[in-house]
């Protein structure tokens, strides 16, 4: 199978014939200068998650006087090949690119289990806090509830 390849060096040239560089263009476009640069190198796999890419990129042809097109159609066939087991033409991240974080199902354990860990610190703090607390207060007598009668001894003085 052809390995595909992502036209960045198009966009770069491009850049460059306008006499641009990286910095001005992140100004004007408001997208990391990182970003501009993987997209002209064509390393695909190391650009965010596929929404804010193509957003990206859309904005930085734009810029450039391009037609968003083709290179958007470009990145799918790409990132399609790539997730049918094919390979980004640059996969290994640059050695200054910040560490991969976790997978999504790690996040949706640690939420899950800070969840957990609320209920049972609730069912905790109930049992042995509030419920005693409640059974103590049932046992007593409410001010005017209970009637006394009054000693033998303060009736005869009247």
């Amino acid at each position: 199978m052809k390995q595909l390849r992502f036209p960045g060096h198009l966009l770069r040239e491009r850049r460059e014939e306008l006499g641009l560089s990286l910095d001005a263009v992140r100004d004007r476009v408001h997208v990391p200068a990182d970003c501009l640069r993987h997209f002209e190198e064509g390393n695909l796999a190391a650009l965010p998650v596929k929404t804010y890419a193509l957003g990206f990129l859309q904005s930085y042809c734009r810029l450039l006087g391009l037609d968003p097109e083709p290179f958007t159609a470009q990145y799918h066939a790409c990132m399609l090949q790539a997730s049918r087991g094919g390979r980004l033409a640059r996969l290994a991240p640059s050695p200054d690119a910040p560490p991969r974080s976790l997978p999504r199902w790690v996040y949706e354990v640690q939420v899950w289990g800070a969840v957990c860990a609320v209920i049972v610190l609730g069912w905790f703090a109930y049992t042995t806090v509030a419920k005693p607390l409640v059974d103590s207060w049932r046992n007593r007598a409410e001010a005017g509830t209970v009637e006394i009668t009054p000693p033998v001894h303060f009736e005869q003085e009247r």
